[in-house]
């Protein structure tokens, strides 16, 4: 069956209900209702098998058939999505180029609504109704994993998918619910689950297909045997096989090796060509300190070793970080655990366990990759990101970061189900800006005053955090942004770096060369709005930019009418023997899936890196639903 646009307007946070007679035989979990039809206005907010008397409903009202195209916002692109097994050639209009040649992988949604059934009993006599359960975020969606396998040298594209967590979708149809047995398995979603199911399900190891990895994808993993893995928040590492995209194995970092214990992990951990290090942390919450254990695993060394532990951090929710070839960099934001940490370690979703704190600072902590201990940390004012460009050494030896940065944690909440399914009530899209921070001398004044004064930070459930905490309140300053760079309070002996809007426009999901990691570099990719859509409520990005650092301008951007991109990958044009490593900075081509809402498909987008013109568009002649996370490629090794 062809895939098809969930249509059905249960949508709550958590799960929503409505009833159909049923009284032989459940429908199928996934059962999606053709695009053309949405539900009479009658049962839109039905949250109950009662009808208005209170009695059991257990009827349907009649579909109302409206016009597809007739709706072109982006909001087609948050509803299910049925794979296949079968491999797909698809037709390439235009020209791929013929260095390109190898595979190209991306992870996102797929699974949004679970439809499953309760039995109640009517005259003495069971009947079925039938509800919802519905994913409450973005991030939180069952995952749907592409393969495209790329020919430039004959222009060909073939394309398989699969939905990567299938016994996780019948488990929620037969519990009616989703409470992960671990943290960070949520980001947003009301798990319509009761403790005692979280009791149950603790400490047992889940199958390959049970956890949902759906943030990022890629090929390999010095060290550990596979050819393809997917990461998500929590502490996983899902290994699928690399043809059908089945998943074969599930592992933890500490089942890698017991010293890289901890809570959570960071699904953007960090890949350095140079010495071949794969590089992560994990996150250990303890009763009175919060400690992030980052450690590398080798070809060479595939249990890995720890590389420093920052011991006495404030318990914050990270979703990347940067290294260039001396340092690793860890950014804190001030969304930090609520309830002493309590609600995380207990798997309530993301959202439910950090609160954002506009007069608490944003932290910078430098580790030294050569002396793998904690060096340096400085502050900046409070604010948000959830991807970082690149970071990179200048010529006075200071660290130079490039980030996607919000001015708050406003776009978590604008990026749940409900607000991408009803624009209306999301307001404006908080606009993310690309800063640069500077970082001077790590090694000389800044780690002197690090090493005499590193003690005095306080962790999250610290006497000194709340005393600074109630001195604020009383004194009526407690929400106000300048005591994160202020003079008084815990962090006042750290270094205070200032942040350099680079560019005047909104650019999410960054990228840049992969050639240029840990490098100056001059161009940074992403997604946009165009001049019109920046302005108006209820728009997410519609446009892929071009950003050059050096003028501080757009240097070129694709718009398509009624169109989105998801993550617009940079593939650079490989280095041929004898050339240097460093070539044209933008020689290479972006790939992204875009949905087309005015014909209710999508399509594969390939672009031109230097110009961002059109080289190829590839129909896939079916609807593939907006992704927000990250993909990745392999191109073969003898082109």
């Amino acid at each position: 069956m062809d895939s098809t646009i969930q249509q059905e307007q249960h949508l709550e946070a958590s799960s929503s209900t409505s009833t159909t007679s049923s009284s032989n035989g459940e429908e199928h979990p996934l059962q999606t209702t053709p695009s053309i039809l949405v539900e009479d206005e009658s049962i839109t907010d039905d949250r109950t098998l009662l009808d208005d008397q209170g009695r059991p409903n257990i009827s349907r009202a009649p579909s109302v058939v409206i016009e597809t195209d007739s709706d072109t916002s982006h909001t087609k692109g948050f509803y299910n999505v049925l794979d296949s097994k079968d491999v797909v050639d698809l037709v390439v209009e235009g020209q791929l180029p013929e260095w390109l040649v190898g595979e190209h992988y991306t992870v996102g949604p797929g699974i949004y609504d679970i439809r499953y059934s309760r039995k109640i009993e009517i005259d003495n006599v069971l009947q079925s109704a039938t509800a919802t359960f519905t994913l409450g975020h973005w991030f939180d969606a069952l995952p749907l994993v592409n393969r495209f396998d790329i020919n430039g040298e004959r222009n060909t594209i073939t394309y398989r998918h699969h939905l990567t967590t299938r016994r996780l979708i019948e488990k929620i149809r037969d519990h009616h619910g989703y409470a992960p047995s671990f943290p960070a398995g949520l980001f947003k979603t009301n798990p319509n689950q009761t403790m005692l199911i979280k009791f149950l399900n603790n400490g047992k190891k889940p199958k390959p297909d049970r956890v949902p990895c759906g943030q990022r994808i890629t090929a390999s993993l010095p060290g550990i045997d596979g050819r393809l893995f997917c990461q998500g928040f929590a502490n996983h590492v899902q290994e699928l096989d690399p043809f059908d995209l089945t998943p074969s194995r599930i592992q933890t970092w500490d089942e890698i090796n017991p010293e890289f214990q901890g809570y959570s992990s960071c699904p953007n951990g960090q890949y350095d060509a140079e010495s071949g290090e794969y590089i992560n942390f994990t996150m250990e919450i303890g009763y009175k300190s919060t400690r992030y254990h980052f450690f590398a695993i080798t070809k060479e060394e595939p249990k890995g070793y720890k590389i420093a532990t920052i011991w006495n951090a404030p318990t914050g929710w990270v979703n990347n970080f940067a290294i260039t070839s001396n340092y690793i960099i860890m950014v804190i934001h001030p969304m930090l655990a609520n309830s002493a940490a309590v609600k995380f370690a207990w798997s309530e979703s993301i959202l439910d366990s950090f609160d954002f704190y506009p007069s608490e600072p944003t932290l910078f902590y430098v580790i030294s990759r050569k002396d793998k201990d904690v060096i340096a940390c400085y502050r900046s004012n409070a604010s948000f990101s959830l991807n970082h460009v690149n970071a990179f050494e200048d010529v006075h030896g200071s660290i130079v970061l490039d980030m996607a940065c919000y001015d708050d944690d406003t776009i978590t909440q604008q990026l749940s189900t409900e607000n991408l399914r009803h624009p209306e009530s999301m307001g404006k899209l908080a606009f993310a800006e690309v800063r640069r921070y500077v970082l001077s001398n790590p090694q000389h004044e800044a780690h002197q005053i690090y090493v005499a004064n590193n003690s005095f930070i306080p962790s999250a459930v610290s006497v000194t955090s709340r005393i600074g905490s109630v001195w604020n309140y009383l004194a009526g300053t407690s929400n106000q942004p300048q005591n994160a760079t202020g003079w008084s309070g815990w962090h006042a002996w750290m270094p205070v770096v200032e942040s350099e809007k680079l560019v005047d426009v909104t650019l999410e999901l960054p990228q840049i060369n992969p050639n240029y990691k840990m490098q100056k570099h001059s161009f940074v990719y992403g997604l946009g709005f165009t001049p019109e859509s920046s302005i108006q409520e209820g728009k997410i990005w519609d446009s892929i930019i071009k950003i050059d650092l050096n003028t501080k301008t757009v240097m070129a951007s694709w718009h398509e009418e009624n169109c989105y991109p998801s993550e617009a990958q940079f593939v650079p044009k490989p280095i041929k023997a004898g050339e240097d490593k460093i070539t044209e900075e933008d020689a290479g081509v972006l790939i992204s899936i875009v949905l087309d809402s005015a014909r209710s498909t999508s399509f594969v987008l390939v672009l031109n890196a230097q110009n961002l013109e059109v080289l190829a568009r590839v129909e896939l002649n079916k609807l593939i639903p907006l992704s927000f996370a990250h993909g990745t490629y392999r191109l073969r090794a003898d082109n």
